[in-house]
């Protein structure tokens, strides 16, 4: 997990102490740190800190180590064996963006021996498993990069470059590259280089991978090129990239704030790139503060993420992510988990909780990251699920900070909620509606079901019915207790702190080809157009269960599974401006042009359910469901093509199977929990 780190500069004479920048790492849990020379100081400062080093050797000390191996085992037991039980090295870098065609190019002959002579000591030191060695490279020593599939390295730098490739690849040691949209794009690009454009801007014929960042397409490039340089197995470390915050046009904090929220949510994302899909991209942002002796443009001295007082420059709140949402480590496989974030968004004050990221001291940023945009859905059809008090527990033990729930059981569900500060989406069941269409039960049914629990439980939203289709007699009562149920809420003063809605699902939609022209169809329109008025009148999100498990296998012939569980490679769906890579955006962008399309522009659209079956069903598998949640829950930070980096707040359903669900087989197997409260997919929550 845990696949972001930050670089630790020291180009400034108004820099804290080594032992106040390592504690400064430590009280934002940033847990990797790149150096960039060995300074006795900075080493010391590490011992017992947890905290995992990349470890420059200089530049200037390459010919010496390239010379001597006595020189680099000398210069391994002075820096990593002397701090080896305390201090956790990753990767030793032998040297940093050295370049034939650069004031660099005097190295040029020194990076591969010095590596040789360096991973020679590491393996006498038995530390080749727990201490890789590369070097750092950058884009400067590629040439033809558009589209990323047809990069190669610079011919005059092949000589150099190609035998670097060959010994990491045979030694299975990663290559370190410095990746920076910022010094890449043109004028006319921003939002590619800051993750913001729409939808797909570069098209690569090479296996029709659409790009909608240019940092994917920095970092395909150099998989390409390395490919080409007889590296296809060789895995790429981020080892820097950042925005700087001032000194040119492009370079201001709202960009870099941009920039690193959308950079962290997209690494630890688990999309990896169009060439290398489904995994986090190691990456060690720069740096940690600004540095007012760097040399070069001003800009330079302005990559920061603190000011040298230790103070954050508004650090974005998606930094958050690192920490935050959920870690997954499916069973089906070898991974390592995936980070997605579970936190405060700048700004909420409705989120509670510890700060337990790099945005502790930096929440003056208006940036919505969704962090804690995630809850999990409480079905009730089982005769074998956990006493409700269990359950609450097992909720607080894993921080999921949301449920949902289908209908009120004052004795049970709300009772056991009280003092849990999990909030909470409250269901009327479809049963009720009719009663509740009177305005005197409505009052009743929230004075017996929310007042009687305030402040004690947090309710966020009031779903008044589930999935109440057009050809339901019980249709016609939504609107009215959606009504009355908001004038009792509103005569309590509850209206801005409670939300009332209803709950549809993708059967309101009329046939379409793309999300763009969706409707609702003919039959829902009659219902669901006053609905829509009225929550853009009360300005309640729209709820809707969203499951592209469903509308896969009912569409197997023309829908491939990858698109399905958001492991497609590229763009699968063009639209216009926008792509898109995997079927959930899809679905709910199609909710959100039929909303549009009957004046709900402004109208938020909360997922109110998700999620995939473990078994009985030829796709219902557990390897499948795994892959489905892990992807989706590092997605829905990150927003849809067309409401692009708007997180998605998503209920999972739902925490455990149900032996007593109705209907098909696989309903009964949808549970993230077995009854016995063991995990079914080692999910790890916060």
């Amino acid at each position: 997990a845990q696949s972001i780190g930050v670089c630790y500069g020291r180009n400034g004479n108004n820099l804290p102490s080594e032992q106040q920048v390592v504690n400064l790492y430590k009280a934002n849990s940033i847990g990797r740190m790149r150096v960039y020379d060995p300074i006795p100081a900075t080493l010391q400062a590490l011992r017992g800190s947890n905290i995992e080093i990349i470890l420059d050797v200089p530049n200037p000390t390459l010919r010496s180590i390239a010379s001597d191996a006595s020189v680099a085992s000398a210069w391994i037991q002075t820096n990593v064996r002397d701090y080896s039980l305390d201090v956790k090295f990753r990767y030793i870098s032998v040297g940093n963006e050295v370049d034939p065609n650069t004031e660099n190019s005097q190295y040029v002959d020194f990076v591969l021996p010095a590596m040789q002579n360096i991973y020679n000591a590491i393996v006498a030191a038995g530390l080749q498993n727990q201490i890789k060695v590369s070097t750092a490279t950058y884009t400067g020593l590629l040439q033809d990069s558009f589209p990323p599939s047809s990069a190669s390295f610079r011919e005059n730098t092949r000589n150099f470059i190609t035998p670097i490739v060959e010994f990491l690849a045979r030694n299975n040691l990663p290559m370190l590259v410095n990746v920076y949209p910022y010094f890449s794009f043109s004028g006319n690009d921003l939002p590619y280089a800051l993750f913001t454009a729409p939808g797909v801007v570069v098209t690569d014929p090479d296996g029709n991978r659409g790009y909608q960042n240019l940092f994917d397409a920095l970092v395909d490039a150099h998989y390409a090129a390395l490919e080409k340089a007889n590296g296809p197995n060789v895995q790429i470390v981020v080892s820097e990239s950042g925005w700087p915050s001032a000194g040119h046009d492009a370079a201001t904090t709202d960009n870099a704030q941009t920039y690193y929220r959308n950079l962290i949510s997209h690494v630890t994302g688990g999309a990896g790139t169009p060439r290398r899909p489904g995994r986090n991209i190691e990456t060690y942002l720069f740096a940690m503060f600004d540095e007012n002796q760097k040399g070069g443009d001003e800009s330079e001295k302005h990559f920061g993420l603190f000011s040298p007082d230790q103070q954050a420059k508004c650090v974005p709140a998606p930094l958050e992510i690192v920490q935050a949402i959920v870690a997954i480590t499916p069973r089906c496989n070898g991974d390592d988990g995936l980070v997605v974030g579970r936190g405060k968004s700048c700004g909420d004050e409705r989120d509670g909780g510890g700060r337990d990221s790099l945005t502790s001291s930096a929440v003056s940023c208006n940036q919505n990251a969704g962090a804690q945009s995630l809850g999990v859905c409480l079905g009730g059809y089982g005769d074998n699920i956990p006493p409700v008090n269990e359950t609450v527990n097992l909720y607080h033990s894993n921080n999921i900070g949301k449920m949902r729930i289908y209908d009120p059981d004052p004795t049970a569900t709300l009772q056991a909620l009280r003092g849990s500060n999990i909030e909470l989406m409250l269901g009327v069941a479809n049963e009720n509606l009719q009663s509740l269409a009177s305005s005197a039960a409505a009052t009743e049914w929230v004075q017996r079901n929310v007042r009687d629990y305030l402040p004690d439980v947090k309710i966020r939203y009031i779903a008044v019915g589930n999935e109440v289709q057009p050809s339901d007699e019980r249709l016609q009562f939504v609107l009215p207790a959606m009504q009355n149920i908001y004038n009792a809420i509103s005569s309590a003063g509850l209206q801005k702190e409670i939300k009332v809605s209803t709950v549809i699902d993708l059967r309101f939609l009329g046939d379409y080809d793309r999300p763009s022209q969706a409707a609702f169809s003919e039959a829902a329109m009659p219902s669901i157009e006053p609905i829509i008025t009225f929550l853009v009148n009360i300005k309640s999100p729209l709820l809707a269960n969203v499951y592209p498990y469903f509308t896969y296998i009912y569409n197997t012939e023309t829908i491939q599974l990858p698109y399905a569980l958001f492991t497609a490679p590229g763009v699968v769906v063009p639209d216009g401006e926008l792509g898109y890579q995997n079927l959930f955006d899809a679905l709910l962008d199609a909710l959100y042009n039929a909303v549009e399309k009957v004046g709900g522009q402004s109208l938020e659209i909360v997922v109110a359910e998700s999620g995939w079956p473990s078994d009985r069903g030829t796709y219902a598998t557990v390897d499948n469901a795994s892959t489905y949640y892990r992807n989706l829950i590092n997605h829905v930070p990150r927003g849809t093509p067309k409401k692009s980096g708007q997180a998605i707040e998503t209920y999972l359903f739902a925490m455990y199977d149900e032996n007593l669900k109705p209907g098909d087989e696989t309903e009964r197997h949808f549970g993230l929990f077995y009854p016995n409260k063991q995990p079914k997919y080692q999910i790890t929550f916060g």
